[in-house]
């Protein structure tokens, strides 16, 4: 009797839809980063363009500096409590509070390195060391506002959060765009990034209270200090390793070459980085929802791991193809002073399909507890960047920077892509990835032949062209193709009442 009432319990439970639940969380991502990329992409340039390339190079260093050592600041803590929400809501009533006060300690000794070691072993500008030291306070914020994300994503509310982007980054585009209007330099910009912090700690809080979920009441617990430490330690490494991949590109040129130099290559950087931010809303999407299927049903993470792959290649190809030949045209809205970022451009852009790749490769890592595979992969990738550019930027400047960081990116990809075959078995389908590379060829001679062409229409001419090649080759099996067109679908349905309204 018993075994039936079970039964019937089991039942009578909702089944999950993976499906779903991604999908809901990547496209309220994909809205929210569209509105957000296209605004930010807009202040960029006029940041750019107002700072000049001096005076942004100032502000790339300030902000390749402090966010080196910004990982001291959370060792990984944040991200293994996400983990640990997302397989038992319960654990935010254990962990929450001891995470706050442990990163609140962690700040202070983050704070103490980045300001210490810029005044001790640089020879940076007096407002460098300023706007430095300024970014730091950041860290003391970030004690609370990471955790309260971790509760957000642990509970599979990537939406919320998305939405909390969009508004954190319009505080700082009111207050920034003010500074600028007032003409204050590249340190208010850091301020502005300040301002906005206790805004966004209180607008989490009545968002968690609101949706019932916490934060728990106050609670401490120093026992376990060092256990979250430890436990967060494979993230760290992974953080440590991003940050180099990241940040020791500019930190090194800004020894080695000159401030306006720096300006151009930051310029291309954020550049490309716009493309990136194309799979994050999915990726931050994939990790509290696969990490919770992983426990009961493995063989789901394979299924979206490989159809993933295809996927990230299919949009990362043709922005590296087309990006590089239409470089010189992108890169003009920076304004002339910034011409010379074409060729980094043209070269970084190739970093595409590789950082999308290895990104996405983390949070499957994190999904399935192979988080010390991918610590050990980003360490040989941070330690290869180090190493590279150390080697290359003294002797070649800025063309060795971009050349360090796509090889190193690759390299992380083909570890990465070696590890999770291993995990999780073969299934990429190689015959149709070929097919991906096929069409983005042919998109590629006919935008090289377009490119004399107003930018937007070679780029839009290249993109229809792309697509339907893509669908008319072998590229995706009958699944993915309903895969695909169901997605569209369900974008369409959530942005048509959002259409009409407008």
């Amino acid at each position: 009797m018993t075994n039936v009432v079970e039964t019937q319990t089991e039942n009578a439970q909702p089944q999950r839809s993976v499906g779903k639940i991604i999908a809901r969380n990547t496209i309220f991502g994909i809205g929210g980063q569209l509105a957000l990329r296209v605004v930010n992409f807009i202040f960029n340039v006029l940041i750019i363009r107002t700072l000049g390339d001096a005076h942004f190079g100032e502000y790339s260093i300030v902000l390749a500096w402090a966010g080196l050592f910004s990982v001291i600041g959370d060792l990984g803590i944040n991200q293994y409590l996400s983990r640990e929400i997302a397989r038992d809501r319960n654990k935010a009533n254990e962990l929450f509070w001891d995470t706050v006060v442990v990163r609140f300690l962690l700040a202070t000794l983050a704070s103490t390195i980045t300001v210490g070691g810029a005044i001790l072993i640089t020879d940076y500008s007096p407002q460098i060391i300023l706007g430095i030291a300024l970014f730091t306070s950041t860290y003391f914020f970030a004690a609370l506002t990471a955790p309260q994300e971790s509760i957000l994503t642990g509970n599979e509310r990537l939406d919320i959060l998305s939405v909390m982007q969009v508004v954190t980054q319009i505080i700082y585009m009111t207050f920034a765009g003010l500074f600028l209007y007032l003409g204050l330099d590249f340190v208010w910009l850091v301020v502005a990034g300040v301002i906005n912090m206790p805004v966004i700690i209180i607008l989490q809080r009545k968002i968690i209270r609101r949706n019932n979920l916490g934060p728990p009441k106050f609670r401490i617990n120093r026992e376990i200090w060092w256990s979250l430490i430890r436990a967060g330690l494979p993230f760290a490494a992974v953080q440590l390793s991003l940050s180099f991949a990241f940040q020791i590109d500019t930190i090194f040129l800004s020894h080695y070459t000159s401030e306006q130099e720096v300006g151009w290559y930051g310029a291309a950087y954020r550049l490309t980085l716009t493309f990136i931010s194309i799979s994050t809303s999915f990726n931050n999407a994939i990790l509290p929802t696969l990490a919770q299927e992983y426990v009961n049903n493995p063989q789901v993470v394979r299924n979206w791991y490989y159809t993933s792959v295809r996927f990230i290649t299919l949009i990362a190809l043709p922005i590296a193809v087309a990006g590089s030949i239409l470089s010189s045209g992108i890169t003009q809205i920076y304004g002339a002073d910034f011409l010379p970022s074409a060729l980094a451009f043209s070269i970084l852009i190739w970093d595409v399909p590789f950082i999308m790749y290895h990104s996405f490769c983390g949070n499957i890592s994190t999904s399935i507890r192979r988080e010390g595979s991918a610590a050990r992969i980003y360490m040989s990738v941070g330690i290869l960047n180090v190493v590279l550019n150390a080697f290359l930027v003294p002797r070649f400047g800025v063309p060795a920077a971009c050349f360090a960081t796509v090889l190193t990116d690759m390299f992380g990809a083909a570890l990465f892509y070696i590890t999770l075959r291993r995990a999780l078995g073969p299934g990429l389908k190689l015959k149709r990835m070929i097919w991906i590379a096929v069409a983005a060829a042919v998109m590629g001679v006919l935008v090289l032949m377009l490119r004399d062409l107003n930018i937007f229409i070679a780029a839009g001419i290249g993109g229809i062209s792309y697509l339907t090649v893509s669908w008319l080759l072998p590229t995706f099996s009958t699944e993915e193709r309903g895969q695909l067109l169901g997605f569209v679908k369900r974008v369409t349905q959530r942005l048509r009442p959002i259409v009409v309204q407008g």
